[in-house]
């Protein structure tokens, strides 16, 4: 893939070459991934944090995507240092403390979604049989600069409306799936998508191509403002149609996996119970965590507001998700 670029800091290269000596290195690396599945803005990021934070897993970090076409380089040729600090003095010089749309601060480790290099390479943000090969690349990217003794552990929500194909090209695949709330996930998705559209997001430009695109073409920036708009419900008939879709593919299909092969927990409860649902998860993973964390202090449940076009059409959105509402007990 091409990596992203960066006017501002010609020192994120569009080195395409770097890995290209050393990719016949993968061959040999094992895969047996652990996938988190859920719509975005269900809580992933909270809980890949948490259980990266456990020291069980290998994961893809923000330092995995910028740096991409040279992990394999850096690795094997001792500048891993280097590189990272070049991104963390990007950060730097750009004011960058968090993600802004949720809080959530950035570093080179910052546990992140592989639909980003996906996309980056050109392919849909979601796994499939056109980038099946690029999904195992970076795979065993990962494994091979990680500890490779560890399980590799990712998150895309991108794949959510799509984990039955990841079950039949990774058939020992395990799965976590965290749902929340749907009319607060839709709620989420439109301030996000309103946030990071009003003004020029420089870490989402770092890791995101298509992003970066958007904003250095102001009439496809307007567009995408337009979709998510409030003007004539524009965003909440967006998001609501996303909604009935994925929550509809997971009922239709959540009973095809093997019950053996998933765990499935509510945001509500990773917020309540935090400990004891973290270790429900490694539990059914076979695993324990490898150091002692203060999980209240980790996992804290953020206020909720809902938009004045949610909160009109509340009965009539709930109306079209009632199945998913009535398979996980959600209250009106």
């Amino acid at each position: 893939m091409a990596e992203i670029e960066n006017d501002k800091h010609p020192s994120i290269s569009n080195n395409q070459i770097q890995d290209e000596p050393y990719l016949k290195l993968l061959e040999k690396v094992d895969l047996c991934p652990i996938f988190i599945m859920a719509d975005h803005r269900s809580g992933t990021t909270l809980l890949y944090k948490t259980l990266v934070a456990t020291e069980c897993f290998n994961f893809i970090k923000s330092f995995h995507i910028v740096k991409y076409d040279e992990l394999l380089f850096n690795y094997i040729n001792g500048t891993e240092d280097k590189a990272r600090q070049e991104i963390e003095d990007i950060f730097k010089s750009l004011g960058m403390k968090d993600r802004v749309i949720d809080h959530v601060a950035v570093t080179p480790d910052l546990p992140e979604e592989y639909g980003f290099i996906l996309k980056n390479a050109g392919f849909d943000s979601y796994l499939n049989s056109h980038n099946l090969f690029k999904f195992t690349e970076l795979c065993r990217k990962i494994q091979f600069v990680s500890e490779q003794e560890r399980a590799l552990l990712l998150k895309n929500p991108w794949c959510f409306s799509h984990f039955m194909y990841a079950k039949t090209v990774f058939p020992k695949a395990k799965y976590i799936f965290i749902h929340r709330h749907p009319i607060h996930v839709m709620n989420s998705k439109l301030k996000a998508a309103r946030a990071i559209l009003s003004s020029r997001n420089e870490y989402t430009s770092l890791i995101s191509k298509q992003y970066k695109q958007i904003f250095d073409k102001p009439m496809q920036r307007f567009l995408y403002q337009l979709l998510y708009s409030s003007y004539f419900n524009l965003g909440l008939r967006r998001v609501t149609e996303e909604a009935v879709q994925s929550t509809t593919y997971f009922l239709d299909n959540i009973n095809t996996l093997p019950k053996t092969d998933y765990v499935s927990l509510t945001y509500e409860e990773l917020c309540h119970t935090p400990e004891a649902t973290i270790m429900k998860i490694l539990e059914f993973l076979g695993l324990k965590a490898r150091v002692k964390l203060a999980y209240d202090s980790l996992i804290q449940a953020r206020q909720l507001k809902l938009l004045p076009e949610v909160e009109r059409n509340y009965e009539r959105i709930r109306q079209k998700l009632q199945p998913y509402f009535d398979y996980h007990g959600y209250e009106i």
